[in-house]
């Protein structure tokens, strides 16, 4: 399991019981989150939630929005977790646009499985700045990682398919995440046509030459 960066902890935990301790805290404002929303989030109730001493979660958080931090820098690395194992388990004659649509899938499903998620993430409840960063970075390594499962259908060089992908990833995104924005489960119209807008820029990255994409 990942933990959080030690940019966001006052004191990093060394030991797998102080490790637990951390992941308690950030499940108990999850659910809290999730339950009654950012703006309800209190530290007194987070450790009481996770139960730890009030003390204890201030030897690691230093303030609420060290934690919030934590929290959804957990989210993406738990994303990113979600999105290798979909790539580990690909079989190796998938065509480009299945792969693509089940990593959409893949991203529509986590969406819904954390609803905190949506209230930081779709909420727009960060600093633009860190998702900013988080998408940056994230995003990059995505687009490498899918490049080269995607490298030898394609019609382009490696680096071209790279940047295509990023560049539709990052517009997925956004359709998607308003997508959840207007429906909690994700507005079914929006995700079809997420799709299909992904599928229509990323074909002529692999059109045989002489042939219109579709």
């Amino acid at each position: 399991m990942t933990s959080p960066s030690p940019a966001h902890l006052r004191r990093s935990p060394s030991q797998q019981r102080s490790r637990d301790r951390v992941e308690r805290i950030l499940d108990a404002a999850a659910a809290i989150v999730d339950e009654e929303g950012l703006d309800a989030l209190k530290v007194v109730d987070i450790a009481k939630r996770a139960a730890v001493p009030l003390g204890t979660l201030y030897q690691f958080f230093a303030r609420k929005d060290d934690i919030v931090y934590a929290l959804a820098e957990r989210f993406a690395q738990r994303f990113a977790e979600v999105l290798e194992a979909s790539l580990a388990g690909l079989d190796p004659d998938c065509e480009w646009h299945e792969l693509l649509d089940l990593l959409l899938d893949a991203y529509t499903a986590y969406y819904r499985s954390e609803p905190a998620l949506r209230e930081l993430w779709v909420g727009a409840r960060l600093d633009p700045e860190f998702i900013r960063a988080d998408h940056q970075h994230n995003n990059t390594r995505f687009a490498h990682t899918v490049a080269d499962a995607m490298a030898d259908k394609a019609k382009v060089p490696r680096d071209e398919l790279s940047t295509m992908i990023y560049v539709c990833w990052e517009a997925s995104q956004a359709l998607l995440e308003t997508a959840f924005r207007s429906d909690p489960d994700g507005d079914p119209a929006i995700i079809e046509q997420t799709k299909i807008m992904a599928a229509r820029y990323l074909s002529p990255a692999f059109a045989q030459p002489g042939r219109a994409a579709t």
